[in-house]
């Protein structure tokens, strides 16, 4: 059975491949489908579905969104209905993406870098930036070693050069999405950090808010945590979903991850597309 990937990133965030030639190498490597999930912006989805439609690939937009949570939060918003919305809350987010950005530059270059904002934006290919284009400006420069020595010694959290960024609550980003018509998910949920007994406080109640699925196939998931994040989505009817959270040349997943990793097909679509119709 062929397999499904709901969650990439093109050069429209942090990814290094444009949406074409994501779908050009989903299609390559026999995927049964691909879902383009950038970072806060619907900006990669006209390209991808055109390209989906021109090789005859089924394609899905969609959204990450950046939760205000417990650790790392983020639910994917997938547009399984092909709707022309685009969620009203990310006019909001990218206007203070651009201001955050421009304050983490400004940051490093009181820390003394000599970097241009110019040559960061050429390194996104026109996308929006993201933190992983100033760890590849580092890097060229010769400050850093990698992507991750950038993030431990000055991009990332309690960092100097680190900016946080504005996060919409929970309830506000479910809300958001369904108002939108795409169908939430919640991304990689170890990265939350919580305890086996804490999930059953908040799963039920964001499934009542509007959480339609789980992606419990997920690059940095331990066997362990799969079996308990399948049991909680039988428990509380939620639809499991995989993602390669493919980044490109910005992480060492391949694009060709779920094929070996995941058992999820096209099947969950029309579970998924029947669950937001519902709600």
């Amino acid at each position: 059975m062929l397999r499904l990937d709901l969650h990439t990133h093109s050069t429209a965030s942090d990814g290094t491949f444009r949406p074409r030639d994501l779908v050009k190498m989903a299609r390559a490597s026999r995927l049964a489908g691909l879902g383009l999930c950038d970072h806060d912006t619907v900006e990669g989805n006209p390209e991808l579905l055109k390209a989906g439609q021109d090789l005859s690939f089924p394609v899905f937009g969609g959204v990450e969104l950046s939760v205000d949570f417990k650790g790392t939060t983020h639910l994917l918003g997938l547009d399984l209905l092909a709707s022309k919305d685009t969620p009203p809350i990310l006019d909001g987010l990218q206007e203070f993406r651009r201001a955050r950005n421009q304050r983490l530059f400004d940051r490093l270059i009181e820390l003394g870098f000599n970097l241009t904002l110019e040559r960061i934006e050429e390194i996104s290919g026109g996308g929006q930036l993201g933190r992983p284009h100033f760890a590849r400006a580092l890097i060229e420069k010769g400050y850093c070693n990698s992507v991750q020595d950038a993030f431990d010694k000055y991009l990332g959290k309690n960092r100097p050069a680190y900016v946080d960024k504005v996060r919409p609550t929970p309830l506000e980003a479910l809300a958001m999405l369904h108002k939108a018509k795409y169908a939430p998910v919640l991304a990689h949920p170890y990265s939350l950090g919580l305890p086996p007994d804490k999930w059953l406080e908040v799963l039920p109640q964001w499934k009542k808010d509007g959480l339609l699925g789980l992606e419990v196939y997920h690059p940095d998931h331990t066997l362990d945590q799969i079996q308990l994040f399948t049991a909680l989505a039988h428990k509380f009817d939620l639809i499991i979903t995989a993602g390669s959270d493919f980044h490109g040349a910005n992480k060492k997943t391949p694009i060709t991850w779920v094929k070996t990793h995941s058992p999820v097909g096209l099947e969950v679509l029309g579970r998924l597309r029947e669950k937001l119709l519902a709600s």
